[in-house]
């Protein structure tokens, strides 16, 4: 059997791929999860919702405690100990996004055309979305942590989340000059961006531009390069 192109990135999305399905399907709870890998609660659902990684040492535990054989992970989603499943079809497991041709960071104007390539990302992330797009991040210190090395986003382009943005999640902005992704919150006239390196809130005005032309996509997973 032929198992295709495979690496680390495409492995750790099918253990959070199982792990979501565990807790969709009530297996599991996310609360009985963290406590089985030995992290927080808000940890373990930023891990499921794509905003967090697993660390090498979080996934070695997690599959030691839900005891799922590395190789069902290799050969497919195993759903026990000691089971073994065909692989399934690559578009069950993975959805391909287009990619705006560019980057998103400070020194880059925000991309706005749209790349002959595609990204795949885990077919559950995908599917909710209504309008996604994949984006590319420039390293950037000033980003929040999870976003400021190198690394791939997809967004969530739809105009009614641009346009009435929760103060939960990450958005990708054109600044004009550049880009960047960071917690927003929307007055009348104003937007705020969270700048982590200062602790505050800077103010954006938006009398000259459209919310949809400043507020690009909220971010719904990162898979970050290193």
């Amino acid at each position: 059997m032929g198992l295709g192109p495979f690496n680390f990135r495409r492995l750790q999305m099918r253990l959070v791929n199982l792990m979501q399905a565990r807790v969709r399907n009530g297996e599991i709870s996310e609360r009985r999860l963290a406590r089985l890998a030995g992290i927080s609660q808000p940890h373990i659902h930023n891990v499921l919702k794509g905003a967090k990684l697993l660390s090498p040492d979080m996934a070695d535990q997690i599959l030691h405690r839900l005891r799922i054989d590395l190789m069902d992970l290799v050969m497919g989603e195993g759903s026990g100990p000691g089971s073994r499943q065909e692989e399934a079809p690559a578009s069950s497991v993975c959805r391909t996004v287009a990619i705006l041709d560019g980057w998103v960071g400070r020194e880059h104007a925000f991309p706005k055309t749209i790349s002959k390539e595609r990204y795949p990302f885990p077919a559950s992330a995908v599917e909710r979305l209504d309008c996604p797009m994949a984006a590319r991040l420039s390293p950037d210190a000033l980003r929040p942590p999870i976003f400021s090395a190198s690394g791939v986003v997809l967004l969530e382009r739809s105009e009614s989340v641009r346009l009435n943005p929760d103060e939960e999640g990450y958005f990708a902005l054109d600044l004009g000059g550049g880009g960047t992704i960071g917690l927003v919150r929307r007055a009348k006239q104003r937007l705020y961006l969270w700048a982590c390196y200062a602790d505050v809130w800077q103010s954006i005005p938006l009398p000259r531009r459209a919310p949809l032309d400043l507020i690009q996509g909220r971010v719904v997973l990162v898979v970050r390069q290193f």
